[in-house]
């Protein structure tokens, strides 16, 4: 039983960063849609890179 709750740990933490990781990839890139770029949330705003 405690090696399954080790599994499931890891196993959101790697999410977790994986989740972090697409939220700077897309706060530092502009839009890939045409026609439509959907409003960008505030909090993610602290990720952006300025130059």
């Amino acid at each position: 039983m405690k090696m399954k709750k080790n599994i499931v740990c890891k196993t959101l933490g790697i999410m977790n960063c994986l989740a972090l990781m697409m939220v700077v990839q897309t706060a530092n890139v502009c839009c890939t849609w045409i026609f439509h770029q959907p409003e960008f949330p505030e909090a993610a705003n602290k990720f952006k890179k300025v130059q």
